[in-house]
C-alpha cells in the first residue's frame, strides 16, 4: 500500500523530533541517519502530492527537486532553507544506519567536515543536521497548511 503524503508529513514531524531527542541523549550516529529520515519524509510529503510516481531513491537533492520544494515557498524563505538542505544533504548518508560511532567520525574526516570542529566533531556535527532538520521540516510543515 502506498504511503500517504500526509503520512510521510506526521512522520517528518516525528522522526524529526526524534533525532533531536538522540543528540540530547548522545547518539549522535543515530541522530544524523533519522534527521536525513525526517527531511526525506517531508519532501517525499511534497512529492507525492505533485506526483504519486517517483523515483524512490535516497538522494536529498535530488528529492528536493522532484518535490517542487522551493516553489512552495516565498521568494525571502528559499535562501535559509536551501542552505539548511545543504546542510543535511552533505551531512546525510542512508548508509548512516549501519554506521557506528567511530565509523561516522571517519565518514566525516574522510570528507572533511570535521574541520571547524574545537570539541567532538560528531557531536557538532550532530547538532548541526539535527538543527537543519528541525528547520526543513518547520518550514515545510507550516508552509503545507497555507
Amino acid at each position: 500500500m502506498p504511503i500517504h503524503h500526509e503520512e510521510y508529513r506526521r512522520a517528518a514531524k516525528e522522526r524529526a523530533a526524534q533525532a533531536n531527542d538522540l543528540h540530547q541523549q548522545q547518539q549522535y550516529a543515530l541522530a544524523h541517519y533519522v534527521a536525513g529520515v525526517a527531511v526525506e519524509c517531508i519532501m517525499r510529503a511534497y512529492r507525492t502530492r505533485v506526483d504519486p510516481e517517483f523515483d524512490a531513491r535516497h538522494d536529498l537533492r535530488s528529492l528536493v527537486k522532484q518535490a517542487k520544494f522551493y516553489d512552495f515557498l516565498p521568494p525571502k524563505r528559499v535562501e535559509s532553507a536551501s542552505a539548511h538542505v545543504a546542510a543535511v544533504a552533505t551531512r546525510w548518508s542512508n548508509d548512516h544506519r549501519y554506521r557506528s560511532d567511530t565509523g561516522l567520525r571517519a565518514w566525516l574526516r574522510e570528507r572533511k567536515l570535521d574541520r571547524s570542529s574545537k570539541t567532538d566533531a560528531l557531536k557538532d556535527s550532530s547538532r548541526e543536521i539535527v538543527n537543519a532538520a528541525l528547520e526543513i521540516v518547520t518550514i515545510g510543515d507550516q508552509r503545507w497548511l497555507n
